[in-house]
C-alpha cells in the first residue's frame, strides 16, 4: 500500500539498501519504506518482504513531494487528505525531522472501495545521511479499528457513567484492604463530577458522622447497616445492596437513597453512591395522599359522612376471607333504621328528612365511637363492633337503648336496632351475621311501632 509510487524496478540498490538498514529501525515493523532525497527530492521505494523482512527495491520516482499530492488526491479518503497534504508538504517534513526528531501521521487510504487506516514515521538520517529523510508506511487498520472501538465504547461507558454521577449528591470509591476512600461530590453548577474529601478509614469515619447527618428515627438502622462486616455480608449475598433513609440536609431531614455495589473486576473496592430523592419521594406521597382521598371518599356517604355501602361491601369482603382462613378476630354488627323517615319526608319534605338522616347518623356515631360506621340504605345503618367496642358492647347497646328512650319523650330522632355476635362453628360469612341482626332490628322496630301505637292511642274514659 504506497502513496507515491512511481516507477517499479527490478534488482536491488545495495548502497541505499545499507543505508536503509542502518537508519531505520523504524523499518523492521514497516511494510513501505521511503527514501528520500534532500537536495532533490528523488527517492526510491523499498517493500519489507519475506520472513526476514528484507527491504527489496520496489520503485523510483524524480519528486516524492509532487507525487505524494498527486497520488494523495486519489488513494487518501476526503476525510484526511487536507491534514495528510499538509503535513507532508516539504518544507513542513523538513522542519519536523531536523536535529534527529521523529514524526508519525495516521490516515486512511482507500483499497477496493475501503477505507483502510496507515500510518507513516519519518525520520532525516545522521552525519553522512543527513542528505536522506527516511519515511515508513505500515498497515494498522487492525490494530487501530480495535483502539476506536475500545475508545467508542469507553466513551459509552464514561456518558452512561456521567449521566448516572449526575443524579448522585456523592460518590465513595473505598479501598476495603486499608480503609482508605476518596469522595466524588456532585456540583449543581457543573453537573459533573470534582474530587472532594478522602481519608483513610472510611467505615470509622461514616459511624462518626451519622449521628451528625442522619435523621434520628433513620439513625439506629443506618448505623447496624453501615458496619463493614454487615456491609459486605450484604454486598457477598446479593452483589449489591440500598438503603433508603433521611439525611439532614439545610436544617431538614431528606429522603436520600444510598446504593453500594462491589465489582466483580475489582472485588478489592467497592463503590458507595448517594442520591436525594426528596422530591420523588414526596411527589410520591402526595400522589398516595391523594389517591387515598379520592378512594376514600369514593367510599364515604356524601350527605353524612361515614362510610357507604361499598365500603360496607369490601369490609365483608375482607372479613370473609379471614373466617375462611381462620384469622377473623370476634366481632359483632349491629344494624339501625331510622324511625319515622317517611313521615318526615311526607310531611315537611326532603331538605328535613336529610336533616333527620344526619342526627340519626350522628346518634350512632357518638355512642359506637371506635367502630366504623356505614350507611348501606336510605334509613338504614351498620356498624362493625371488634377491639374495645365489641368487649363492651353490653354497655354501649344500653347506652343506645336509653338515648332512644330519651329522644321518644322528647321528639327527637329515634331508631331501631338489633345486634348479632359472629359464632365460629355456625358463621360461614359475615352475611350470616348480618342477617340475624337485621332481624332483630325488625323486631324491635315492630316492637317500637307497638308503644308508640299505644302511647298515641285516646285512654278510655268511665
Amino acid at each position: 500500500m504506497r502513496v507515491p509510487g512511481q516507477h517499479a524496478e527490478s534488482g536491488r540498490d545495495q548502497t541505499a539498501l545499507t543505508f536503509v538498514r542502518l537508519a531505520l529501525a523504524l523499518a523492521n515493523d514497516y511494510q513501505i519504506v521511503y527514501v528520500i532525497r534532500i537536495a532533490d527530492d528523488s527517492y526510491v521505494e523499498y517493500a519489507a518482504e519475506g520472513s526476514d523482512k528484507t527491504l527489496v527495491r520496489r520503485s523510483a520516482g524524480e519528486d516524492f513531494y509532487r507525487d505524494t499530492v498527486l497520488n494523495g488526491r486519489i488513494q487518501v479518503m476526503p476525510e484526511d487528505q487536507a491534514r495528510f497534504l499538509t503535513t507532508l508538504r516539504k518544507e513542513n517534513v523538513l522542519a519536523a525531522v531536523q536535529d534527529g526528531a521523529t514524526f508519525t501521521l495516521q490516515y486512511r487510504l482507500i483499497n477496493s472501495g475501503k477505507p483502510l487506516w496507515h500510518s507513516l514515521k519519518a525520520v532525516r538520517g545522521a552525519g553522512e545521511d543527513s542528505q536522506y529523510v527516511i519515511i515508513g508506511v505500515r498497515n494498522i487498520d487492525a490494530e487501530k479499528r480495535r483502539t476506536l472501538a475500545a475508545e467508542a465504547e469507553r466513551q459509552r461507558f464514561a456518558e452512561i457513567a456521567l449521566a448516572l454521577a449526575g443524579r448522585y449528591e456523592a460518590i465513595y470509591h473505598v479501598d476495603l484492604e486499608t480503609g482508605a476512600y476518596t469522595e466524588y461530590s456532585a456540583s449543581a453548577e457543573y453537573a459533573e463530577l470534582h474530587c472532594g474529601n478522602g481519608g483513610t478509614d472510611f467505615f470509622g469515619d461514616t459511624q462518626r458522622n451519622l449521628p451528625l447527618q442522619i435523621y434520628e428515627e433513620d439513625l439506629p438502622m443506618m448505623q447496624h447497616a453501615m458496619q463493614r462486616e454487615e456491609l459486605l455480608s450484604h454486598l457477598q449475598e446479593n452483589g449489591s445492596t440500598m438503603l433508603n433513609y433521611r439525611l439532614l440536609l439545610d436544617g431538614r431531614p431528606q429522603y436520600v437513597t444510598l446504593f453500594a455495589i462491589r465489582p466483580k473486576e475489582d472485588s478489592a473496592h467497592i463503590i458507595i453512591a448517594v442520591a436525594n430523592v426528596d422530591a420523588a419521594v414526596r411527589r410520591e406521597q402526595e400522589y398516595r395522599a391523594a389517591l387515598g382521598t379520592a378512594i376514600d371518599m369514593a367510599r364515604r356517604d356524601a350527605l353524612t359522612g361515614v362510610k357507604n355501602k361499598h365500603a360496607y361491601t369490601l369490609a365483608a369482603e375482607e372479613l370473609d376471607q379471614q373466617i375462611a382462613d381462620g384469622s377473623n378476630p370476634p366481632f359483632a354488627v349491629i344494624v339501625c333504621d331510622i324511625n319515622g323517615l317517611k313521615e318526615v319526608n311526607d310531611t315537611q319534605g326532603h331538605s328535613a328528612g336529610d336533616a333527620f338522616i344526619q342526627a340519626a347518623c350522628r346518634l350512632i356515631c357518638v355512642i359506637f365511637k371506635h367502630s366504623p360506621v356505614y350507611r348501606i340504605g336510605g334509613d338504614e345503618f351498620a356498624v362493625l363492633l371488634k377491639g374495645e367496642d365489641y368487649e363492651n358492647r353490653a354497655a354501649l347497646i344500653a347506652q343506645l337503648t336509653e338515648t332512644v328512650k330519651e329522644n321518644s319523650r322528647c321528639g327527637g330522632v329515634t331508631v331501631a336496632q338489633g345486634i348479632s355476635l359472629w359464632e365460629s362453628g355456625k358463621d360461614s360469612c359475615m352475611q350470616d351475621v348480618f342477617e340475624r341482626a337485621d332481624a332483630a332490628m325488625y323486631e324491635d322496630k315492630r316492637e317500637y311501632k307497638q308503644r308508640t301505637a299505644a302511647a298515641s292511642a285516646p285512654r278510655k274514659t268511665e
